[in-house]
């Protein structure tokens, strides 16, 4: 898949930066889902965000990091801190992250959902999501059931269909 130039160099910047980083911000006022996000959790880098939009379907409060109100800048730089000087409450934090973030969030789960309804346009067969999640479609396709206890985002109380 090509990728123009300035959007390869983001992503190695985004790395690098990820590949140096303790703790990730993720401080917007709204957004919808972010791989950024995502993608500190994969490297174990616990993320204080704000409790808005998709953001807290990423973060498992006071598990992979930390959910803040919009604009609770005391509340960010206190859990800045604890995550700094409590190496137990970071390890613990880290190794969670690591561990529970979903891989259909990661850019290697997002490319693959991607080629999967590429391949489907491009046979000339049409999506009919339903509601459900383009994971689950490509994997019920592809008879790749889900195991227990695997790491999933939240499917109960999300209307993917719109208002």
């Amino acid at each position: 898949m090509y990728h123009p130039p300035a959007i390869v160099l983001t992503r190695i910047v985004l790395n690098a930066i990820m590949s140096n980083a303790k703790i990730a911000l993720q401080l917007s006022l709204r957004e919808g889902f972010e791989i950024k996000v995502s993608e500190a959790l994969h490297k174990g880098i616990p993320v204080i965000a704000c409790n808005a939009g998709g953001i807290p379907l990423q973060i498992q409060d006071g598990k992979s990091g930390f959910l803040v109100e919009v604009g609770d800048t005391t509340a960010v730089a206190n859990h800045i801190v604890n995550l700094w000087c409590d190496k137990a409450l970071y390890k613990k934090m880290s190794d969670y992250a690591r561990t529970t973030v979903t891989d259909e969030v990661s850019t290697v789960g997002s490319a693959a959902g991607w080629m999967w309804m590429a391949s489907k346009l491009a046979k000339g067969e049409k999506l009919k999501m339903k509601g459900q999640w383009v994971n689950d479609q490509m994997r019920n396709e592809a008879g790749e059931a889900y195991i227990e206890g695997e790491p999933r985002l939240p499917r109960k109380g999300i209307n993917l269909q719109g208002a």
